[in-house]
């Protein structure tokens, strides 16, 4: 008989496509979001990600939050009705970006993010940062910090303003706004002045960003940003607010912000691939006819990666094992490639490992790739009994470590 293990990364299929009536998908975990009693500050979790029942803010009250270790954009789901009249607060302060955003450069640094200003040198030229990002807003950021200063000879030394914050709300019912929602960004701050002439120019960062996605959008407040999108189906959106002018589209279904790329392998020889694939090194996964003829189909699943990116396997176990390579056939979402593999040892047990490698700008086209640790190709592998390990690689082949890959990369890419 032939024996085979192999590893099966777990599968998380975002929406595949929209329902007649949007769903914000939010649990209603953190129940109902009011703030008649007073303003509130949140807590944002490591994901962001706040579930709601309803959402309340009236007229007087603000809403702010505390941003997590990671500084993600906030994202608020609701599974009834939003309603701000009051003021959301994602605005950059003198010390933090907002939830999203970016911090200002330090003394003679550039600012943070895709659109960071440059480090100022003289006591006139100013680099503030501008908002850099994709305009659908999946994923959301926040501005970029603005250039650090370091002028009359280090003379008079400020930080860069940080950028303002990134805020999606999603709801199931409506969302209703009257009031503000507030991403604007922070000026710098001098550290030091020895007194030669400065005019204390001090750059500011970027505006954020705004996305509300609802079956109805009503927005006759202020949105201060450097972009806004309103989503809702044909004829369900009514603007007559103020602020930055926004875009109004139909609805995009991604909200959260997709999950990393993955793959499995859905079957070999025929043989579906079974659920506990991959969970332990003593037990065999998957058992086939041993006189099954070469070469042996396997077919594997993507998800969430660029359509066309080869996949190979590889052997353990197997000297003399072969195998074909194909691309990824069908959508980003879901995708399918099927590889023949012939040769492997009928009389002992075989690991079988995939892999895929594609280039980043297919996913995040809007996120710019500059500096010494720009990537030019991601690289997928799964391995026996483990999670599915990423590897990223500078244009000379060298390794990009993964804590050195920017963090607007990594978001686009569902980390």
């Amino acid at each position: 008989m032939l024996y085979l293990r192999y590893l099966t990364v777990i599968l998380t299929l975002s929406a595949a496509a929209m329902a007649q009536t949007f769903s914000s998908g939010s649990t209603g975990a953190d129940g109902t979001l009011d703030l008649s009693a007073g303003d509130l500050t949140v807590v944002l979790p490591a994901s962001g990600v706040l579930n709601y029942t309803t959402v309340n803010i009236p007229v007087g009250r603000t809403l702010t939050f505390q941003n997590n270790l990671t500084n993600t954009a906030v994202v608020v789901l609701a599974q009834g009705t939003v309603n701000v009249a009051g003021t959301i607060n994602i605005q950059a302060t003198g010390s933090a970006p907002g939830p999203g955003g970016f911090y200002g450069g330090a003394p003679g640094q550039p600012g943070l993010g895709p659109g960071g200003g440059q480090p100022v040198w003289t006591d006139t030229s100013i680099e503030n940062g501008t908002w850099v990002g994709p305009l659908s807003l999946v994923p959301n950021i926040g501005g970029s910090g603005g250039g650090g200063i370091s002028a009359c000879v280090t003379a008079n030394d400020a930080y860069g303003g940080h950028g303002g914050g990134a805020i999606t709300i999603a709801s199931s019912t409506s969302i209703s706004m009257t009031g503000g929602i507030l991403a604007d960004p922070s000026n710098g701050i001098q550290v030091k002045n020895t007194g030669c002439n400065f005019p204390f120019n001090f750059t500011y960062g970027a505006s954020g960003a705004i996305r509300l996605v609802s079956n109805a959008v009503s927005v006759s407040g202020n949105l201060s940003a450097a972009v806004a999108r309103l989503e809702a189906p044909l004829g369900n959106v009514a603007y007559t607010g103020s602020g930055v002018a926004p875009v109004i589209s139909p609805i995009n279904p991604e909200i959260v912000p997709t999950k990393p790329p993955s793959l499995t392998i859905l079957s070999i020889g025929g043989y579906p691939v079974p659920s506990y694939s991959g969970s332990s090194f003593s037990s065999i996964d998957l058992l086939l006819p041993n006189q099954m003829a070469d070469p042996i189909p396997v077919v594997v699943q993507g998800t969430n990666l660029p359509v066309g990116s080869p996949v190979a396997v590889n052997f353990s176990g197997s000297p003399n094992a072969t195998s074909t390579t194909a691309n990824l056939a069908g959508t980003s979402a879901t995708s399918t490639a099927t590889v023949y593999i012939s040769n492997l040892n009928r009389a002992a047990v075989s690991y079988l490992f995939v892999s895929a490698t594609f280039d980043p700008t297919l996913i995040a086209q809007y996120v710019p790739q500059k500096g010494p640790n720009a990537v030019s190709k991601i690289e997928l592998a799964a391995a026996i009994a483990q999670k599915t390990q990423y590897r990223f690689f500078r244009l000379d082949g060298s390794q990009v470590p993964f804590d050195r890959v920017s963090a607007q990369l990594r978001h686009a890419l569902g980390f």
